[in-house]
């Protein structure tokens, strides 16, 4: 075999070696940073019957009163509303239902932008932005600029 072709090939080993090092350092800390999570949220268990669901919020957790949109998967297959919410780091949340016991283990999941209604007498939330409005941020600067000026112009920002 050519030394410039073995060369090539020793080098392709190389850089595959360097990336999954790197994959693997990144995955570790990842994992590291979930068990975190879950060990912060763990409840004590001695002492507690874990079969019976809180009576009241577990420690570190209070009642989800709307503030987060989060059904959660339960054992029967079905998704039910979580009931107990502590938020965490990283903007994520951790949640119960209210069948859930000290037993369980909450879930854990991203949390994204909640729930904000701009009418008051409406329950429905707020609907996509019009066509015109989005091709209007995205256009050509003059558009931009000239939307950019009317809003400035607005007595009240929302």
């Amino acid at each position: 075999m050519h030394p410039m072709v073995l060369h090539g090939i020793i080098d392709a080993m190389a850089e595959t070696a360097r990336r999954t090092n790197s994959r693997h350092a990144v995955e570790k800390g990842l994992l590291e940073e979930a068990l975190d999570d879950l060990q912060r949220t763990r409840v004590p268990t001695q002492r507690i019957d874990t079969k019976r669901p809180f009576e009241e919020a577990p420690p570190g957790y209070k009642e989800n009163r709307g503030e987060v949109d989060l059904d959660l998967p339960c054992k029967d297959g079905l998704r039910r509303p979580a009931k107990w919410i502590k938020r965490m780091d990283r903007g994520r949340v951790a949640g119960y239902t209210e069948d859930d016991s000290p037993g369980d283990l909450p879930l854990i999941t991203d949390l994204f932008a909640p729930k904000v209604y701009y009418d008051d007498d409406d329950e429905d939330p707020a609907g996509a932005l019009p066509a015109w409005f989005i091709a209007a941020l995205g256009g050509s600067g003059t558009t931009y600029a000239t939307l950019r000026r009317e809003f400035n112009k607005l007595a009240v920002h929302n």
